[in-house]
């Protein structure tokens, strides 16, 4: 299909009901491209706005926020993006900056769109399928630069598909029994979406700083409170919740409450917090007191065990930071075809319990002081230290730097987002030199 170009207040709100896609920090990547002689095309989806470098010269001449590519093309530059959902998303728009480039921006541009199973394909446009909105989805989005020149940032805006059953982020599978995998199905990535506020409540990963979380103003009225309604993924059998407040450490909510709905109105957006009759919303968990810099998992009461649900109502009280939620259960259309009565509540108590996907392991009661050492400690997580000689560093030790140093490798691992098939990991290592 076509798309046409829009006004500046036109695409706010693209970006307020979409999800960047293409994103690099949501785990959008750059496949292939023809050439990136100038400014590398990664660049196209970096999060935060280009920057200027002007006045700035590496080897090949100006540099660039941005991706370049060499001038004098007869034809056609291009670049292939994956987008970032595991399942493929339905677009509804597209923002191309050239806003660092002056003279040598693109002067025209085309865009393509393909849905395949595999991270990497072939550049030939006669296997991509031409424009898309939201009654097709696509994993792999193609922009042909015309001829050549410079763009800054590329953002693919739209909507994020459910993942076919076992490939769900946080997914949680039953060997045989794929009506029983549980997933979270309020992250943005599994199809999740947020209505108003608090968009990086469902964002992957934990974060860098409070600034990529929902804060609220100080409240001074009596009985005030905060909310935010998010759509879930699609309806779902609810077991528990996570409400994580790291980064909110002198300004974390004194409590919050959940409650859900089963919305099947015509409307996009359901009805507002104070617009639903008190019957419209059920509890899911009871008013809960939180603490500063920590996840929160509670479980769902029995109650809301018990019914199907769409969209999910946090109410903090009465006011602060809450950095991530996320909401863990069953997917209903899958129960509903194995055969499971989801109208029945005795029939929804019965199913087997949901196993905790970041279920802590038991760790032992220590009634005396003991020497921190990574395997004293291994109940409770990692040490970043120099390891003494009967303990050595799981990942080993290793002589580098000119024999000048000793490598401490692999003392702790970083949890990260990236998708599994990138095959990355994050590890810390210690060093100790010798003077030479």
């Amino acid at each position: 299909m076509t798309f046409e170009a829009i006004q500046a207040e036109q695409a706010a709100a693209l970006q307020a009901r979409s999800v960047e896609l293409s994103c690099a920090s949501l785990g959008g990547s750059v496949r292939s491209f023809s050439d990136e002689w100038f400014a590398d095309a990664v660049n196209l989806i970096k999060p935060g706005p280009a920057v200027s470098l002007k006045g700035q010269f590496g080897p090949k001449g100006a540099l660039y926020d941005g991706w370049e590519t060499r001038r004098h093309n007869p034809d056609y530059d291009w670049v292939i993006l994956r987008l970032a959902p595991a399942g493929g998303g339905r677009i509804s728009g597209f923002d191309v900056d050239t806003t660092t480039f002056n003279g040598n921006e693109v002067p025209a541009f085309k865009i393509y769109g393909l849905w395949s199973e595999q991270p990497d394909v072939e550049e030939n446009s006669d296997q991509l399928v031409d424009g898309g909105l939201t009654e097709t989805s696509f994993t792999h989005v193609k922009l042909h630069m015309i001829p050549d020149g410079g763009i800054s940032r590329f953002r693919v805006y739209g909507q994020v598909d459910l993942p076919p059953v076992g490939t769900g982020l946080s997914e949680i599978v039953v060997p045989k029994h794929p009506e029983l995998n549980s997933l979270d199905l309020a992250h943005m990535l599994n199809g999740a979406r947020h209505f108003g506020v608090g968009s990086n409540l469902l964002l992957p990963g934990r974060g860098k700083d409070m600034g990529d979380g929902w804060e609220t103003k100080r409240s001074r009225t009596p009985g005030h409170r905060d909310w935010v309604v998010v759509q879930l993924a699609e309806p779902g059998v609810l077991s528990s919740v996570d409400i994580d407040t790291l980064h909110f450490l002198g300004n974390f909510p004194e409590s919050c409450e959940i409650h859900g709905c089963l919305y099947e109105g015509s409307e996009l957006i359901p009805p507002s917090h104070d617009d639903l009759h008190a019957e419209t919303w059920f509890p899911l968990v009871s008013r809960t007191k939180l603490g500063p810099g920590r996840i929160h998992n509670v479980d769902v009461i029995p109650t809301g065990q018990q019914r199907v649900t769409s969209h999910v109502r946090l109410t903090m009280h009465p006011d602060g930071g809450i950095k991530r939620l996320r909401v863990y259960g069953r997917r209903a259309k899958e129960l509903f075809k194995a055969g499971i009565d989801l109208s029945s509540p005795a029939v929804l108590a019965s199913l087997p319990p949901v196993p905790r996907a970041n279920a802590e392991q038991e760790v032992p009661q220590v009634t005396h002081a003991t020497s921190l050492t990574p395997h004293n400690f291994a109940p409770y997580g990692e040490v970043v230290m120099v390891p003494p000689a009967d303990h050595p560093a799981p990942g080993g030790l290793k002589r580098v730097n000119q024999d000048t140093a000793s490598k401490h490798c692999e003392l702790a691992h970083v949890v990260h987002a990236y998708p599994e098939h990138e095959r990355v990991q994050t590890n810390v290592h210690v060093y100790t030199a010798s003077p030479t």
